[in-house]
């Protein structure tokens, strides 16, 4: 989320020293959702996952991004935490022998937060996800594509994706 708590994060930070261009944030919008992040895996953290050539791979598993939760102004559903789980497996399996661990971070709506982490365990399994049994298409409104478009752009230009 653009300006996310507590304040650090911002599209410009790149790490420093002999760190520098290892850290990738890409703020979202408020507003963005499943399209918005599918966008981001496909264009930004595939390539540079990719680039990068990890031994593992950690995930800060923050699941403050759902349309319920009071957080983060985001449209992610329990489908995005899946599909999310899901690729990263895969990205895991193709590029570090599988080896991947999820941190569970934040989440402040328990209902939104258990079928979110329950969905993201279907996927490490290999189970089909039962998000349409949670999410409610009917609350979410148009993502600001634009505005994912213009955060995309400047990611990809200052990391050279």
């Amino acid at each position: 989320m653009d300006g996310s708590y507590p304040g650090t994060g911002k599209i410009d930070e790149v790490g420093h020293g002999s760190g520098e261009g290892a850290t990738l944030n890409l703020p979202l919008p408020g507003g963005s959702g499943d399209i918005a992040m599918r966008t981001v895996f496909d264009e930004v953290i595939v390539p540079s996952a990719q680039m990068f050539k990890p031994e593992i791979i950690l995930v800060s598993a923050g699941y403050d991004g759902h349309v319920l939760d009071p957080l983060a102004s985001l449209q992610f559903t329990t489908g995005t935490y899946y599909t999310l789980a899901s690729n990263i497996k895969q990205l895991a399996k193709d590029l570090c022998g599988g080896r991947c661990v999820f941190f569970l971070e934040g989440g402040y709506n328990l209902s939104s937060l258990s079928y979110s982490v329950a969905d993201s365990f279907r996927a490490f399994l290999g189970e089909s996800s039962l998000a349409s049994e949670f999410d409610n298409p009917a609350i979410l409104y148009e993502e600001p594509s634009s505005k994912v478009k213009q955060a995309l752009q400047k990611v990809k230009h200052i990391h050279s994706l």
